[in-house]
C-alpha cells in the first residue's frame, strides 16, 4: 500500500522534473527516491537488448528521475540506468539535499572488471554500487589513485586500477567488395577490399565481444543520453553499392550485426542495374527496403559527389550554402523515400571526406544532426558533431592494422 501511494505521487512529481544532463548541483527538495533492500541490477537497452550495466547495493537511497511501465529511470554514467519495478526497494520521498556534481566531462574511461563505486577515499568509504565491466563511464576528475565521478545521483570514487581511458568508438569505413580484385579495373583501388577480408574481419568483432551501433546509438551517446559498453563500433558503407546486398549483407546478418550505409541520391533509381563485376552498380529503392533489418540508410548527398572540371575542388566546397543546403534538404526527402520519413535522415558522410566551415553551417541548417570524415581515428566524447573521424578498411590493412583501429592505436 505505501509503495502505491508513493508511486502517485512519483507520477505527478516527474511531471514536473526537467531532467538537464547538466545537472543543477544538487536535487530538488521532495525528490522521489529508492532504498535498495538488496542488491539491484541497473540495466541499458541495446537495441531489443536489455543488458546489466551495474548495480545498486542495501541500504542506499538513489534519486528517480523519470518511469515507464516496467521501469525506474536513474542518471547513471553517460545516461540512464533503468530499475525494474519488480526489484527489491522502498520507495521514499526525501527532503535532503544533496549536492552533486553539476557538470559532464569529456574524460572517459572503461571498467576491466565489477568496479565498486565508493563515496569518498579514506579507510571508512562505504560502497555506493557497482559498475559493469566493460562500461564506458565518464569521470570529473582524478585525484591521486581515484576517479571522481557521478554514480546515480551521489558523488563517488573509482579506483584508477580498475579502469583503462577511453580511446574512443570506431566507426568503420568501407565502399565496394569483390571476391577477386586481381585482374579487374579495381587492382590496386584503396577503396575495394576481398569479401573474405571482410568477412574475417566481422568474425572478428563477433568473436571478440564487439557489438556493432547504429549511428542513432552514438548520436545519443554524443549528446550524454545514452550509456554504451567498452567494445562497441559502427559500420558505414559510402556511395551505397550493390555489392552491399551481394556480399555485405548476408554476412552482417549472418553474425547479427548492423551497419549504415551513406546514399548518393542521384545515383539512386528505383532498382539496381544488373550486377556486373568489372563496375560500380548502386542501390535501387526496391533492393535498399529488403536490407532496413541489418542496413540504415543515411546522406552522402545527391548531387554533390562532384568535382569542379580543372581545379578538381569538391561540390562541398565550391558551390554556395544555399546550394548545399538545397541538395541536402531534397536528399532528406528523396533518400528518406525508404523509410516514407524525411527526418530519418539526419546524418552526413562528406563526398571525398572535405567539407569547410561553410559546408558545416549548411548542414546544420538542413536539419544534419552528426557528419562524418574520412579523417583517420576513432570518435570520443566531446568531438566536433561535424567533424567526426572514421576508420578506413583498405585492402592493405592486416588483421593487426584493422584491431589497432578498433583499438585507437592505429
Amino acid at each position: 500500500m505505501t509503495r502505491l501511494l508513493l508511486k502517485v505521487s512519483i507520477i505527478c512529481l516527474v511531471v514536473l522534473i526537467d531532467y538537464v544532463t547538466e545537472g543543477t548541483g544538487v536535487h530538488a527538495a521532495s525528490s522521489p527516491s529508492l532504498t535498495a533492500t538488496d542488491q539491484i541490477p541497473v540495466y541499458e537497452k541495446f537495441g531489443q537488448e536489455i543488458i546489466p550495466i551495474g548495480k545498486l547495493l542495501k541500504g542506499n537511497s538513489y534519486s528517480i528521475v523519470n518511469e515507464d511501465d516496467l521501469f525506474y529511470y536513474l542518471p547513471f554514467g553517460n545516461g540512464m540506468g533503468l530499475v525494474k519495478k519488480s526489484a527489491d526497494f522502498v520507495l521514499t520521498n526525501t527532503n535532503k539535499k544533496e549536492p552533486v556534481p553539476s557538470k559532464y566531462t569529456n574524460k572517459v574511461v572503461i571498467t576491466k572488471t565489477e568496479t565498486a563505486v565508493y563515496d569518498g577515499q579514506n579507510k571508512n568509504k562505504q560502497a555506493l554500487g557497482i559498475i559493469s565491466m566493460n562500461m564506458r563511464y565518464p569521470v570529473i576528475k582524478k585525484m591521486g589513485d581515484w576517479y571522481f565521478i557521478k554514480f546515480a545521483g551521489k558523488q563517488g570514487y573509482i579506483h584508477h586500477k580498475n579502469v583503462v581511458e577511453d580511446l574512443g568508438i570506431p566507426v568503420l569505413m568501407y565502399h565496394h567488395l569483390l571476391e577477386e580484385i586481381e585482374d579487374t579495373p579495381f587492382e590496386g583501388n584503396s577503396m575495394v577490399i576481398k569479401v573474405s577480408s571482410f568477412e574475417e574481419q566481422m568474425e572478428y568483432l563477433m568473436n571478440n565481444g564487439w557489438k556493432t551501433i547504429s549511428l542513432t546509438d552514438l548520436d545519443h551517446y554524443l549528446q550524454h543520453k545514452k550509456n554504451l559498453t567498452g567494445r562497441v563500433v559502427a559500420i558505414t558503407f559510402d556511395d551505397n553499392y550493390l555489392s552491399m546486398q551481394r556480399y555485405a549483407y548476408p554476412i552482417l546478418k549472418g553474425n547479427d550485426q548492423q551497419a549504415t550505409s551513406f546514399v548518393i541520391g542521384g545515383k539512386t533509381w528505383r532498382f539496381a542495374s544488373p550486377w556486373d563485376s568489372s563496375g560500380l552498380q548502386y542501390l535501387g529503392f526496391q533492393e535498399m527496403s529488403t536490407m532496413k533489418d541489418v542496413f540504415e540508410y543515411q546522406h552522402h548527398t545527391v548531387r554533390m559527389h562532384l568535382r569542379e572540371p580543372g581545379s578538381r575542388i569538391p561540390y562541398l566546397i565550391s558551390k554556395s550554402e544555399q546550394e548545399i543546403i538545397d541538395d541536402l534538404l531534397y536528399g532528406k526527402q528523396y533518400i528518406g523515400k525508404v523509410y516514407n520519413n524525411p527526418s530519418a535522415i539526419k546524418y552526413l558522410a562528406y563526398p571525398f571526406g572535405q567539407y569547410d566551415q561553410e559546408t558545416i553551417v549548411a548542414a546544420q541548417k538542413a536539419g544534419i544532426r552528426m557528419a562524418f570524415t574520412t579523417e583517420t581515428g576513432n570518435v570520443k566524447l566531446g568531438d566536433h558533431r561535424y567533424k567526426l573521424k572514421r576508420q578506413g578498411i583498405g585492402p592493405y590493412h592486416s588483421m593487426e592494422d584493422f584491431i589497432e583501429k578498433l583499438n585507437g592505436t592505429y
